[in-house]
């Protein structure tokens, strides 16, 4: 988890923005029923529960209840859609983008700002990917996606890096690229 606490600076006394981004990937993959439930707590835990205990100590102790702030859930395309074999990493991260669809809600009259970032396939020394593969981008060229969520003043939202890079090549603003969370009612 990355946090920017700027407790130092006396002109900053609070926690401005926080990026939840530590999180996993499933164990094992394999059809659901081939699975153990213990994997399931446990990659819960990581994508999930840790990103309740870190926001909720945020709000609590690092003053953006009182001051406002930014928080920024790092998600994945999986959240959105089910992947075969992949089933578990998919629930933890469904329920990643509702903590945050509901984190928006409660906190949009506190002026904090809750969004969910999915970086793509990012090539990274822990989840290294072919090179040469369709979609497959450096860990810098987030910062871009990160930095579009940091700057919007929407809530509830969710940015796919990939969607961002496809809103530019069709000359959209980066906005284009924001969906909400909340599925719009019928």
């Amino acid at each position: 988890m990355i946090l920017f606490y700027l407790h130092c600076i006396p002109k900053f006394p609070f926690i401005h923005v926080l990026v939840n981004n530590a999180g996993g990937s499933q164990r094992t993959k394999g059809p659901t029923e081939a699975l153990k439930s213990e994997d399931l707590r446990s990659l819960l835990d990581l994508n999930v529960v840790s990103v309740h205990m870190v926001t909720s100590a945020v709000l609590r102790q690092g003053g953006m209840l009182e001051n406002g702030g930014r928080i920024v859930n790092i998600s994945s395309r999986a959240g959105k859609v089910g992947l075969p074999n992949y089933s578990f990493y998919c629930a933890s991260k469904f329920a990643l983008e509702g903590l945050s669809a509901s984190l928006a809600v409660e906190l949009k009259d506190k002026n904090v700002f809750v969004n969910t970032l999915s970086p793509g396939m990012v090539n990274t020394q822990s989840f290294p990917k072919p090179q040469g593969k369709k979609g497959v981008r450096e860990a810098e060229s987030v910062r871009d996606g990160l930095f579009v969520v940091l700057e919007s003043n929407m809530t509830g939202h969710y940015l796919h890096v990939d969607e961002l890079d496809e809103a530019r090549e069709r000359g959209l603003e980066d906005s284009a690229a924001l969906k909400p969370i909340r599925e719009p009612l019928f």
